[in-house]
């Protein structure tokens, strides 16, 4: 199996979701209450239950992100694969139902601008920019070819 092969990127991804959501979860949980306390201005009657689901939150945002950098492993493919425009449209798509999703939640503005540029640059870094599926590729090219 190739390092850059498709099956190798799943089993890549398959390590990356739990190790990236953990990482997100456990952080957060660690550094939010601290950061709460010492502003108290954000939510002075959060408790434990806001915590974590704000935790579990970044988590999935984490693990997310750590899923479409992983699938597209490696970044020494060409970097124009076909289908592009199909990829920036579901991408375009993605991110305008995640906006929508959090604006329709009651979420503030900044946070919404906030979440869509994060979106928008994972995308646009590993799904619109590598691609994820390979096509087959000759090694030897046919006398049709010429």
């Amino acid at each position: 199996m190739k390092a850059a092969g498709l099956l190798a990127r799943i089993a890549y991804t398959a390590v990356a979701l739990p190790l990236g959501g953990a990482a997100g979860f456990y952080t957060c949980m660690q550094v939010l209450p601290e950061f709460t306390v010492s502003h108290p201005h954000i939510d002075p009657h959060m408790d434990g239950s806001g915590i974590f689901r704000i935790a579990i939150c970044v988590g999935a945002a984490v693990a997310f992100s750590a899923g479409l950098f992983a699938l597209t492993l490696p970044w020494i493919r060409h970097r124009k694969r076909p289908g592009r425009a199909l990829r920036i449209g579901l991408s375009c798509a993605l991110v305008v139902l995640a906006s929508v999703g959090i604006a329709d939640e009651g979420f503030g503005l900044i946070f919404d601008v906030v979440i869509a540029a994060w979106l928008t640059y994972t995308m646009a870094f590993t799904f619109v920019r590598y691609g994820v599926i390979d096509r087959a590729r000759r090694k030897h090219p046919s006398a049709q070819d010429y």
